[in-house]
Formats: structure tokens, C-alpha cells, sequence
């Protein structure tokens, strides 16, 4: 079975669960109302003398409420198996090509001083950040564009984080679900402010022991003077002055409760989504080291002797505190919960208890869960393309970059033509007609380089590099703001280059048609410096170029440059590409034909 399959399939399963639900749902819809009908015709028939009513009456109003609590699990179900169908679909987006139009594209994480993002469209529409990205939390979004960097960490963080994507990939059927309880998390939701507020609260003092105390002692009282006014020892009054007294101190002790519990107003229906989340997190065994610390998290296995609660139940407890204090919003049972039973007094004790316990926790559980997202974003390569393998990490300090059939990501699978590539520490030459392929080459090996660093399988029949840090010069432009021209932007680029050449540590470094912004001659004595001062053993340059005269230059030393080449041909009167890399120099022009082509020159 193709992994496109495997997700048509996936959809079709789903799609059928859900019509089952919908068809269970409007039976218990239509029980619901029958039951409720019953329940009324019943207390009817009881208030006019048939003594059977209110028995079957009450009866039957139980059976409303257990139809009522299945109908809201059904509803549940439905809802988890309409975000996994939106999962799926999502899959399938990457596979047919429409992925483009995804929400998440980390537009925001692009950096004026990190030009490669924009470069080798590692962030916005159109980009690796947007076919890779299935985090739903601001957090984890955040650590995908972390390491999705030019910049690569030590081989043994890459490696380990390979490992942990590659088990993602494996299990298909985990990392659907794993999507589809994602996407019952609002888009981008943070829960980073509520760490922050809860952060050192504590219950503490004896005013709060005394609460604590109170909130039972003080509601029992009037349901005592209640039971003493039914068997005669006193008036009812007294039970309505407890009451009353009861509301009263709950009125006085509005401000304080409404302080503490205030973090939870900004609670909403997204903690079950954690807590789903977390829950298929603790019964998943994983293999590779990475998860398995991460699962540690989640299932509340700490180093230390503290008593630790499992993820899965603190958002449980947290959602379910949430909830009843929504209820108390309204105002009628504000008065009725209070009076009865000092519902604020019970809420505010409960929060601080679990901000003791629980509180302490929900950092690590959210950055556990922000690692898990990042890595089932990284597993995606490996999930849906059927070109895909792991890319090895190769040691020592040399450049070196080797490469069998790379495809670029971002190309829809089929549409992509495969290159190789076998590199050292040189500078490389390409060369080759416009919209041949030289720019897509150079942002393939570069693309697949930032992902193979982000630990993630890439789209290439073998991918063999050493750890090097990325610089480019490829989309370059003019800022009229601050008086810059597209020339001197590129000079930026290249002294940048240049500047880090002299740290020592090993380079890609990506220009693209270097120097196309000024003059021709100038183009060309500029060209040769700066392939003079990038031509180092430390570095790997690529470097794309019309002007054919950069052919014949030499290193540093003496030593010829490598030159490699794309070309056209033409079919009938039409021009025509295999974007195929080849080694030499190219002899071609295809400037006057396109030209004739828009209808700018004349035959």
C-alpha cells in the first residue's frame, strides 16, 4: 500500500465512523425528547390524582439523564473523529499539492538578520516551516522554527532527534491521531500565561487553613438548623439567616477568590484537548531515548521524591475546576451556589491545591508536549513521501556534501526531478540558461540540508553531509528605506560570508547570480575577489553565475574551480528543460528566445 493510500484509506474509515455516530445521534436525539415528553405527561398524570406518575415520572426523567450524558459522549466521539478527518485531509493536501494554503507558515519567525530564511524559503507561504508544520501550540511551533536553522547543533542532538521522528513515522496510525488531538487545540493557543500567573502561588497562612476548614463547617449548618425546623427543635428562619450568612460571606469575599481564580476565566474548552493529548502520550511505549524522557514528563516521573500527578489527570483536574467556575458566572448560581454551599471558597481552596501540586508540573508537561510537537512535525517527510530516506551525518570537520537523486520538498512529489551532488571543501561554478534549474539546485541541497540538521528524512534516494553552517545570497533586494541598493545588499551578504570565513568553522555557502546587480565589469572583478576569499578548505562555496567568464577563474593557490551546468533544448519551436545538472561549463543562451518569446524582440 502507497502512503497516499494508506490516508484515502484512513479517510474513508473515518468518514464511515462518523455517518454511524451522526445516525446514533439523531436516535438519541429523538429519545431524549420522548423521554423529556414522558417525564412531563408522567408529573402530570401524577398531580391529577394517579398515584403511578411521579414514580414513573421520576424514572423516567433518570433515563433523560443518562440519554443526555450519552448524547454528549457521542457528541464527543464526533468531534475527535471530525479533527482526525481534518488531520487526514491535511495529509492529503501535502500529497496533492494544495498544502500551499495551510494556515500555519511561520511567517513570524522570519528574521532580517537571517536572510536564509527567506532565501531558501525555510518560513512563509510556500515554505518547509508550512509542509512540515503540525503544531497547534505557540510553543511548539516556536521549537520547529528553532530547529529548522541554518546553524546546525552537535551530530549526537540531531541523531537522537532523527531517531524519535523516524518511530513517529513508523506508526502511522499514532502520529494520525497525535494530528487529529492537535487540531482540537485552538490554533496557536499559549498557555504560557497561565504558567506565569500561577507561578509561586501557594497556600499558605492561617487565614488559609482556616478557609479551608470553614467551607465544610459553614454550609453544613443550615442544612443541620434545616433538619433540626423538620423535626421541631427550631424555626426555619434560622436556616435562611445561615444561608443568608453564607452568601453574605461569599459577597465579602468576592475580591479575594475572584484574585485567584481569576486564571481560570482564561480556561476554555482547549484543556480537554491537553488532556487527550497527554493521555495517548502515557500509553504510548516508545523506543528511542528522546520520547521516552519526554514520556517521563507526562506520566509525572520525576527525579526527585515529590509526589507527582500524571499529565493526563492535572489537566483533568484543572479542566474540571475550569468548568465549574464557569457555571458560577451566571449570576443566579453565583447566589444559589454560595449560599448553599460556598462554591467560591471550595474553587479557590481547590486551585491552590492544585497549583501546589499539579502547578508545579504544567511547565515541564508543556514543553514535553511542545518536543512532541516539533517531532511529529518532523516526521512528516517520512510519512508521506515515498522518496524518502535518512540522511547520514558524517564526521569530522571537512565540507562535504554527497547526494543521490535530491529532490526539493517544496516540489510536488512526481513534478520534482532528482540531482546528485558530490562536494568538498571547494568552490563550485553552475552555470546554465535562464529557468534552467541552477537556483532550484542550490536551494535543494541547501533546503535539504537545513532538514536533514533538523532531524528529519529528506527527500533524496541518499543524502551524505557534514556539519556546516548555511549562508546565502539568493533572493536579494533594494531597501529604499534605508538607502540601499540591490549591489551593496549583496556586498552585505558576501562580507557576511567573508567575515565568518575567518572564524574557521566549516561553510555552505549559496550565492546566487553573484553580483547581478551592477555593471558587467565590475560584476566581474568583484566576482573574483569574492570567490578568492570564500575558496578555503573550511568551505563549501556554490556559486551561480551567467557570465561565463567566472569559468576560467582559479582558486587562491593556483587550484582550478569545479564548473557544472544546466541547459535547454528545443522541441519544434518551443524551449525545453530537463533541469538536469551536468559537469563543464554551459555553451547555451536562451536570453534572445525568450525575449522573441514575449513578443519583446523581433525575429
Amino acid at each position: 500500500m502507497s502512503k497516499k493510500d494508506f490516508f484515502l484509506k484512513a479517510k474513508g474509515d473515518l468518514t464511515e465512523q462518523r455517518k454511524a455516530l451522526q445516525k446514533v445521534e439523531e436516535k438519541l436525539m429523538l429519545w431524549r425528547i420522548l423521554a423529556f415528553v414522558g417525564a412531563l405527561l408522567l408529573f402530570a398524570a401524577g398531580y391529577d390524582g394517579y398515584a403511578f406518575g411521579y414514580g414513573a415520572g421520576g424514572l423516567l426523567l433518570f433515563v433523560f439523564a443518562l440519554l443526555v450524558r450519552r448524547h454528549g459522549r457521542v457528541r464527543e466521539r464526533i468531534s475527535s473523529l471530525a479533527d482526525r478527518l481534518k488531520a487526514v485531509e491535511d495529509f492529503l493536501a501535502r500529497k496533492e499539492g494544495s498544502w500551499r494554503e495551510l494556515a500555519a507558515d511561520g511567517a513570524e519567525f522570519q528574521r532580517e538578520e537571517l536572510p536564509q530564511g527567506q532565501d531558501l524559503h525555510i518560513f512563509g507561504r510556500a515554505s518547509l516551516f508550512q509542509y512540515l508544520c503540525l503544531a497547534r501550540t505557540a510553543g511548539g511551533r516556536e521549537r520547529l522554527a528553532d530547529v529548522l536553522s541554518p546553524f546546525p547543533e552537535s551530530r549526537e542532538v540531531i541523531l537522537a532527534r532523527q531517531q524519535a521522528a523516524m518511530e513517529l513515522a513508523r506508526d502511522k496510525g499514532l502520529a494520525l491521531k497525535l494530528a487529529g488531538l492537535l487540531l482540537a487545540l485552538p490554533d496557536n493557543h499559549d498557555l504560557t500565561p497561565l504558567t506565569e500567573k500561577i507561578r509561586g502561588r501557594e497556600p499558605e497562612g492561617s487565614a488559609y487553613a482556616i478557609a479551608k476548614k470553614l467551607r465544610y463547617a459553614l454550609p453544613l449548618l443550615p442544612w443541620l438548623a434545616l433538619l433540626g425546623c423538620l423535626l421541631g427543635a427550631c424555626p426555619l428562619e434560622l436556616a435562611l439567616a445561615l444561608w443568608g450568612l453564607n452568601l453574605a460571606l461569599s459577597l465579602w469575599a468576592v475580591g479575594a477568590h475572584g484574585d485567584i481564580l481569576a486564571p481560570l476565566l482564561e480556561i476554555n474548552h482547549a484543556l480537554r484537548g491537553y488532556e487527550g493529548v497527554f493521555l495517548s502520550l502515557e500509553e504510548f511505549e516508545p523506543k528511542s531515548p528522546y520520547l521516552h524522557d519526554l514520556r517521563r514528563h507526562f506520566l509525572g516521573e520525576t527525579e526527585g521524591k515529590e509526589r507527582s500527578l500524571k499529565a493526563s489527570l492535572g489537566l483533568r483536574k484543572l479542566a474540571g475546576l475550569s468548568e465549574r467556575f464557569r457555571y458560577r458566572q451566571n449570576i443566579l448560581a453565583f447566589v444559589l451556589l454560595n449560599a448553599l454551599f460556598l462554591m467560591d471558597s471550595h474553587l479557590a481552596v481547590a486551585f491552590l491545591e492544585w497549583q501546589r501540586g499539579a502547578g508545579r508540573q504544567l511547565s515541564g508537561w508543556l514543553s514535553a508536549l511542545q518536543e512532541v510537537e516539533m517531532l511529529l512535525s518532523l516526521s512528516v517527510p517520512a510519512l508521506l513521501r515515498e522518496k524518502a530516506s535518512l540522511p547520514i551525518l558524517l564526521e569530522g570537520n571537512a565540507p562535504r556534501l554527497r547526494a543521490v537523486g535530491a529532490e526539493s520538498l517544496l516540489i510536488d512529489e512526481g513534478k520534482a526531478v532528482g540531482n546528485g551532488a558530490d562536494f568538498k571543501g571547494e568552490s563550485v561554478i553552475i552555470t546554465g540558461s535562464n529557468m534552467s534549474g541552477k537556483t532550484t539546485y542550490m536551494r535543494t541541497l541547501a533546503g535539504t540540508a537545513v532538514l536533514a540538521y533538523a532531524g528529519t528524512a529528506v527527500p533524496a534516494e541518499s543524502f551524505e553531509l557534514s556539519l556546516m553552517d548555511i549562508y546565502t545570497s539568493i533572493q536579494v533586494s533594494d531597501d529604499l528605506s534605508k538607502g540601499i541598493s540591490t549591489f551593496y545588499a549583496e556586498l552585505l551578504r558576501v562580507r557576511q560570508m567573508v567575515e565568518a570565513a575567518e572564524r574557521g568553522k566549516p561553510m555552505l555557502c549559496c550565492i546566487d547570480e553573484i553580483f547581478k546587480g551592477t555593471n558587467s565589469a565590475d560584476r566581474i572583478v568583484g566576482a573574483r575577489a569574492a570567490i578568492e576569499k570564500l575558496t578555503r578548505p573550511h568551505i563549501l562555496a556554490l556559486i551561480t553565475t551567467h557570465d561565463f567568464e567566472l569559468c576560467d577563474l582559479k582558486g587562491p593557490e593556483g587550484q582550478a574551480l569545479r564548473n557544472f551546468h544546466f541547459e535547454e533544448h528545443y522541441e519544434g519551436d518551443k524551449i525545453a528543460f530537463d533541469f538536469r545538472i551536468r559537469e563543464g561549463r554551459c555553451n547555451t543562451t536562451n536570453a534572445r528566445y525568450l525575449l522573441k518569446m514575449a513578443g519583446i524582440m523581433a525575429d
